[in-house]
């Protein structure tokens, strides 16, 4: 049996501060020390945010001087002149697919009892209210969870066919990294990837902070901090350097990264950048320094189109990021959405993923992609297991037999999610790229997903097998988790490439099980499309399968023109009509 997870309630906190008890890495970007010791390797060493203040500190190199220079890494990152964004959004924990994306309409036998307790189906109590039910929108059936989202369905492809793992740490890890053999506990390997170092190894490499991210892989409170050191788990220094992770932040923290950009371009470091572009014919002869070289131009794209658009990163641009009156207004910022919270889980200390609330990470998203400093974004849901609404069947009842329910993830939906989904998305839309004639959201795919789904029953066989006291069965039965882990969930798309108001795949009623969808994302014609069951005398067609995180992983890289063969290791294919033709 399934033990649930023990959660203790948040405790908030200002957000970092030294003695805040946040490791030394999440404290802003790195000392001078720390910093310079990046740069041992020489001209190699050289990052784009090096060159960037070199830029700002001592002017632009003449352009004469470095004609041959400027043509040949142009050049090199050729591929970065077409811009795209890349945007998961995380609600970590497991929300209940049933309710959800993969919607699944049942009695609710918290009411109607069943003599058969293995065959019950235990939904929230308003299960069948106006509001709590199963809905349509065009060609999407939906479950109440996803209702205040119904206006952004005709933008949005769902996938209603999916199975994933059962384990928090295991099933987040496979959100990051795709589908294939590994160990979360094993080091990671030069050629493995999480999708947003893949999507940033292709297009970060003309921006300053390519990655960012808000979740911190070691806020699970299940990893032992000791065994999860260096390469293991969740790495974050995968791939070139500008395809690694930045961990975000609140926003008082993502600026001083910023100003601290600005003013480390000490001694060292200019004099090594003076050398790299005094010598830059030689250093193209180079392998060690192609990274430098791209860095370089990177840097200068950036610094001419800020100086175009009157947008250099002086004091002023920067303090003027995420302070906005009319955007916090517009994305609901109160003050205490920007702190952060610990949480315990099963009784280890409190851990914190050090990220402010969903609004906050969506509004900084769009103005780091507003102002061209940034074209990855992971945002997660700020609280530790905030979706882990473990449930034992006893408490679905009041004493006196009153009933309760399963718990209701409406509001958790609602905060996380769709409210500042709206004003982000809003946003994008409105937000033209230059004179491009694109928007933002044109140019940006947005995927929606959670490590696993949720159960709504619980299998007693295993129970009444017991060789125990009838007192000792009613107990356990009372006491099995019927809001567990469960593998069956679901995702969504969004964004410029992806076709609307589709759905792919569903659930079967009796098998609570995803049906398998065929290559063209239709349902596997070999089982029944209302109960899930296969259909006498067949099997399984030759050709369907159930998606996994890894689909989704594919998926997310050729939506945004990045062939997933090669990038990573993940052996999943991509859902081709997910993308609009």
């Amino acid at each position: 049996m399934t033990k649930p997870c023990q959660i203790d309630p948040a405790i908030h906190v200002q957000a970092s501060s030294p003695g805040s008890g946040v490791p030394e890495s999440h404290l802003g970007n790195p000392g001078r020390r720390r910093f310079l010791r990046r740069l041992t390797g020489g001209a190699a060493g050289l990052t784009c945010a090096d060159f960037l203040g070199f830029f700002h500190t001592y002017g632009m190199p003449a352009a004469g001087a470095t004609s041959r220079t400027d043509k040949l890494a142009a050049e090199a990152v050729e591929a970065n002149a077409d811009p795209h964004f890349l945007v998961y959004w995380y609600l970590e924990g497991g929300w209940c697919g049933y309710d959800m994306f993969n919607p699944l309409m049942t009695p609710n036998h918290v009411v109607d009892r069943l003599e058969d307790i293995s065959a019950e189906r235990y939904r929230v109590l308003k299960w069948g209210e106006e509001g709590y039910g199963i809905y349509q929108k065009g060609n999407i059936r939906y479950g109440y969870l996803a209702e205040p989202g119904r206006d952004l369905m005709g933008d949005m492809a769902v996938l209603s066919s999916m199975h994933t793992g059962s384990g928090h740490s295991r099933d987040r890890l496979k959100v990051h990294m795709g589908n294939y053999r590994f160990k979360q506990s094993e080091e990671r390997e030069a050629d493995e990837r999480s999708v947003m170092q893949a999507f940033a190894e292709v297009y970060g490499q003309s921006y300053a902070l390519p990655s960012l991210s808000w979740h911190w892989w070691l806020s699970d409170g299940e990893l032992n901090e000791v065994q999860y050191t260096g390469r293991r788990g969740y790495y974050h220094a995968l791939g070139p350097v500008h395809a690694h992770t930045i961990y975000a932040g609140p926003p008082n923290k993502l600026k001083k990264l910023i100003r601290e950009m600005q003013s480390q371009s000490g001694d060292l470091v200019a004099r090594e950048i003076d050398q790299f572009l005094q010598g830059a014919h030689r250093n193209f002869l180079k392998d060690d320094h192609l990274e430098a070289v791209r860095s370089y131009h990177s840097a200068r794209q950036i610094y001419l189109k800020l100086a175009e658009r009157g947008k250099r990163l002086d004091l002023d641009t920067v303090e003027n990021l995420f302070a906005d009156p009319a955007l916090r207004e517009e994305f609901g910022v109160q003050p205490e959405d920007e702190l952060m919270t610990y949480r315990s889980v099963n009784g280890n200390k409190a851990r914190s993923k050090f990220s402010p609330k969903t609004n906050v990470q969506a509004m900084m998203s769009y103005e780091m992609m507003r102002a061209g400093l940034s074209c990855a974004f992971f945002i997660e849901s700020r609280d530790v297991r905030r979706f882990d609404s473990h449930f034992s069947r006893k408490r679905l009842w009041r004493e006196d037999g009153t009933p309760i329910g399963m718990p209701d993830q409406t509001e958790m939906m609602k905060e996380d999610l769709w409210d500042p989904l709206h004003p982000f998305v809003k946003r994008l839309k409105e937000t033209e790229i230059g004179t491009s004639g694109s928007s933002l959201f044109d140019r940006t795919n947005i995927v929606l997903t959670s490590e696993f789904g949720r159960s709504i029953h619980g299998e007693i066989g295993g129970i009444l097998k017991k060789d125990i006291s009838e007192e000792e069965r009613q107990k356990q039965i009372g006491g099995q988790d019927i809001s567990s882990h469960w593998k069956v969930t679901s995702c969504a798309f969004l964004g410029g490439k992806v076709q609307g108001n589709r759905q792919y795949g569903a659930v079967g009623e009796k098998t609570l099980m995803a049906i398998p969808l065929m290559p063209d994302g239709s349902l596997d014609p070999h089982y029944d499309p209302v109960s899930g069951e296969l259909k006498k005398d067949r099997k399984p067609h030759p050709e369907s399968h159930v998606p996994d995180h890894g689909s989704v992983y594919a998926t997310a890289l050729q939506l945004s023109d990045i062939s997933p063969k090669g990038h990573g290791r993940n052996e999943s294919a991509p859902l081709p009509y997910i993308q609009r033709a």
